[in-house]
């Protein structure tokens, strides 16, 4: 998502020319043609595009939405019938394919927003609030950290792959009950994983978490999608856990993460 804002912000400033968006949401995008982009801001995995209206464009892509941004005219690199949104200016255009949330707010809607207020602290923000942070996930009780990680409410901008490689990472064993995890593991832990999503952000294609003279091959990660394969720490051979409600996958390494 912060590669994502970081494009769009090149739209900064720049009137807009095109709006197209969902035929239900088109009495509110049409209006936005004239408007241009003040500012954008993610929280979590969610992305505010801030216009000189007022009104706030809210996108959310899950697991599988993705934006295109490039020059007027560009080829698409998916069929138009997927396309949620775009946004064209006289020097780019932005195009978001898939993502099932795309809506516009008034500054009213933006406040009141129940999805957007319960969001817990972000961690790729400079006013990341660590004890705020540790307060939510200790109060989740048996809930396993590595489950816990991943609910935006307790701390957002955490996705599957950083979840799995930043507990990695800071020697946490993902099935621990979150309110077992002390203050000092949960500091490891930003602090371990905060410069690799920073990292990830500023570079186009796959995310890699492994350091570059560590890759081999179309090894990217210290543990994500590994299960069997060595650790490349002690040899252990990597395991895979599902957890929650949902079911996500965990990749660790039984040695290493104690």
């Amino acid at each position: 998502m912060a590669r994502w804002a970081e494009a769009l912000r090149a739209l900064v400033g720049e009137p807009l020319v095109t709006v197209e968006g969902p035929r239900r949401w088109r009495p509110r995008t049409d209006p936005l043609v004239g408007a241009s982009l003040r500012s954008v801001e993610t929280h979590g995995k969610h992305l505010l595009l801030h216009l000189s209206t007022g009104d706030t464009i809210h996108a959310h892509a899950m697991q599988y939405g993705s934006w295109q941004i490039g020059p007027p005219g560009m080829p698409l690199r998916k069929e138009p019938r997927f396309v949620r949104l775009r946004l064209g200016t006289a020097a780019h255009d932005a195009v978001y394919y898939h993502g099932p949330v795309m809506e516009v707010l008034s500054p009213d809607e933006l406040r009141a927003h129940e999805a957007l207020a319960s969001l817990g602290p972000d961690l790729m923000h400079d006013d990341f609030d660590p004890r705020e942070a540790r307060r939510r996930i200790a109060a989740d009780g048996a809930r396993p950290i590595g489950d816990a990680l991943l609910d935006q409410r307790l701390v957002a901008g955490i996705g599957n792959i950083f979840k799995s490689e930043g507990l990695f990472l800071a020697g946490i064993d993902p099935r621990r009950p979150a309110g077992d995890v002390p203050a000092r593991e949960l500091t490891r832990l930003w602090k371990r994983l905060v410069p690799v999503m920073c990292e990830s952000a500023l570079h186009d294609g796959p995310t890699a978490t492994l350091p570059p003279d560590r890759r081999d091959g179309r090894q990217r990660h210290w543990v994500y999608r590994r299960r069997g394969h060595a650790c490349f720490e002690c040899d252990t051979p990597i395991a895979m856990e599902r957890q929650g409600e949902f079911r996500r996958a965990t990749w660790y390494c039984p040695s290493c993460q104690r």
